[in-house]
C-alpha cells in the first residue's frame, strides 16, 4: 500500500506558505494604516493588529519549521523512501 503521508506533508507546507504571505499583506496592511492614523486611539489598535498579525506569521512559520524536521525524521528513518 502506497503511502500517502509525502503528498499530505506537501499540501499542508502550501497551505502554510501561503498563510504566512497573506499574515504578511495583512501586517504590512495594518502597519501602514497606523502611519496614517491621525488619533492616537486608531494608532494604537492598528499597531496591535499588526502586533497580532507577527505573532500568527512565527506561530505558522513555529509549524513549517516542525513539518520540515518531521521530514528530515522520517526520511531518515525509511532511507529516503
Amino acid at each position: 500500500m502506497e503511502s500517502k503521508q509525502p503528498l499530505e506533508v506537501g499540501l499542508i507546507m502550501n497551505i502554510l506558505t501561503e498563510a504566512i504571505k497573506r499574515e504578511e499583506e495583512s501586517y504590512e496592511y495594518y502597519y501602514n494604516a497606523s502611519l496614517k492614523a491621525t488619533k492616537p486611539a486608531t494608532k494604537k489598535l492598528l499597531l496591535e493588529l499588526a502586533e497580532w498579525e507577527k505573532s500568527h506569521i512565527e506561530e505558522l512559520q513555529h509549524h513549517v519549521a516542525e513539518l520540515k524536521a518531521q521530514k528530515e525524521i522520517d526520511r531518515a528513518i525509511t532511507g529516503g523512501i
